[in-house]
């Protein structure tokens, strides 16, 4: 529909009528306030939220353009979730036709998902310049990635991957421009219908759906209590130093958690009809906007993640770029002291060399796949500054051959060598061994892998996790993953106060302050 209420099949509302399968899509009038839409619906959503502080660089303009929130209860949807070495596929009658009938299978993550992907309808990109056309949405967590040399670890508490088929989406654009979008298919006319009467009414207020300023809160300075001493993790750093002496990896991403007491808002219940994390995570993108952004409802999961770094990008052409982050310095409050901390990561030798050595890893993992001498280096080591910290970013392009799997392509640089270390197999061992507990959420990726072939995927850091039962609405669990690139030049107590400076953006938001 175009902002008169007309069925298009562009935004603009050129499109003739197309193919059996498309997208219907009407032109919004007014700015739609992601978060009160998610606060006005009980269904699981995800939202990749882009935002920026004032001053961010150009370079970081490019890439929070857009913002979506996908609803994940339409009449077509589908849920893939991969769990205690099993996935299980759930669709609806409409999209039993593409996904098949619900099933259980027990193949690893990136397996299935590629079957998923290639019974996934082809559609074209319905606003120009975006890549989003609808299709899967949702996380895979660290421990997707035992098919690809990961540790043999399942997520406590939670599932592996969890990604919907969402086909209803709000997509907003940087300067205000929004859309919504829903899938309509000839053979499914009642599905198809229920979807258009959704476009003419998504962005009408509903009860209820003020969101600001509710629970939960935790108490000021209340302890985020580490899963180990600062002692232990300085003595894990040291390890790794030892086994980079040893010749068995350059550099380690070595991690910890630190958990949040439960007992938060009213007896860390949650009440009917309202989603108090969702208040949460508002108060966290107020506090620091970043490019890759996102909260997810999903199940038993709230996730809430404010992060600043890129996974892959793969445009529907075939085009990819990766950009890693390593090398990260606290922001001063002093303008001047400021400015000498950015000017001191962009020469400091250890934290270049670190990045470096992912940038020459994330090289080595999209060689996997795209066409030979595609693979290039757009920018290196460049220092972009956010709300809370400097960091020192890099940018790896290429170019994959046509009808190239995208499940192949994620999985061959899975998971982000900014949180593993290399060479990659040989770090996550080494960490695995160091950390003895899976990662879950944290140190995977967000994002959505598009009908059009187009993918985007953030890295999951600055990230808080939380579980809830489903039944009484009570919080199982709260955590927070936090770590850094451990190389020979590492000293033990420096490597901890940068775990330390990387809770705060989230965990100052919350209220709490890490205490190991």
């Amino acid at each position: 529909m175009d902002d008169r209420g007309r069925l298009t099949t562009d935004p603009e509302g050129h499109g003739a009528a197309g193919p059996s399968v498309r997208i219907a899509v009407r032109r919004l009038t007014t700015t739609p306030d992601p978060g009160r839409l998610a606060g006005s619906t009980g269904a699981d959503v995800v939202w990749l939220d882009s935002t920026l502080p004032d001053g961010a660089p150009e370079s970081a303009h490019a890439r929070a353009r857009w913002s979506v929130l996908a609803w994940t209860d339409g009449p077509f949807a589908a849920r893939f979730r991969h769990e205690a070495r099993r996935a299980r596929v759930t669709t609806a009658p409409a999209s039993a036709p593409w996904f098949g009938p619900p099933r259980e299978d027990d193949r690893p993550v990136f397996d299935v998902l590629a079957d998923l992907l290639a019974r996934t309808p082809e559609l074209p990109e319905p606003i120009e310049g975006f890549g989003f056309a609808l299709g899967w949405v949702g996380f895979l967590g660290y421990e997707a990635g035992r098919g690809s040399g990961g540790a043999d670890r399942t997520a406590d508490g939670h599932a592996d991957a969890d990604l919907r088929f969402t086909d209803r989406a709000v997509v907003v654009e940087e300067g205000g421009a929004a859309w919504a979008l829903a899938l309509v298919a000839d053979a499914e006319p009642a599905a198809s219908a229920a979807n258009r009467a959704w476009l003419g009414t998504v962005t009408t207020p509903t009860a209820g759906a003020d969101v600001a300023g509710g629970e939960p809160r935790l108490q000021a300075d209340a302890a985020a209590t580490g899963r180990v001493t600062r002692a232990a993790y300085e003595t894990a750093v040291d390890a790794c130093r030892a086994e980079i002496r040893e010749g068995n990896a350059f550099q380690v991403c070595l991690t910890t958690v630190f958990a949040l007491a439960p007992s938060v808002g009213r007896e860390a219940r949650v009440e009917p009809g309202r989603d108090p994390h969702l208040d949460e995570y508002l108060r966290l993108r107020g506090a620091d906007p970043v490019p890759f952004g996102a909260y997810l409802r999903l199940g038993p999961l709230r996730i809430a993640s404010r992060s600043p770094e890129r996974f892959l990008r793969i445009d529907a052409s075939g085009a990819v770029s990766a950009e890693p982050i390593k090398g990260t310095r606290p922001r001063a409050a002093d303008p001047v002291t400021d400015l000498a901390v950015r000017r001191s990561l962009a020469t400091s030798a250890k934290d270049r060399a670190e990045n470096v050595m992912i940038v020459d890893l994330l090289r080595n993992d999209l060689l996997r796949t795209a066409l030979p001498g595609s693979v290039h280096v757009d920018r290196l080591c460049d220092v972009e500054t956010y709300a809370s910290v400097h960091q020192l970013v890099s940018t790896i392009g290429a170019v994959l051959p046509a009808g190239a799997s995208r499940a192949a392509v994620v999985r061959a640089a899975f998971p982000p060598g900014s949180m593993t270390g290399a060479p990659k197999t040989s770090a996550m061992a080494i960490a695995d061994r160091l950390e003895g507990v899976p990662r879950g959420v944290y140190s995977g990726v967000i994002g959505y892998f598009s009908t059009s072939g187009a993918v985007d995927l953030s890295v999951a850091i600055r990230t808080l996790v939380t579980v809830v039962d489903e039944d009484t609405g009570r919080v199982r669990s709260r955590t927070f993953g936090a770590g850094g690139a451990v190389t020979w030049s590492s000293v033990a107590a420096d490597e901890a106060d940068e775990v330390e400076t990387k809770t705060r953006s989230v965990l100052s938001g919350v209220g709490a302050v890490a205490r190991w």
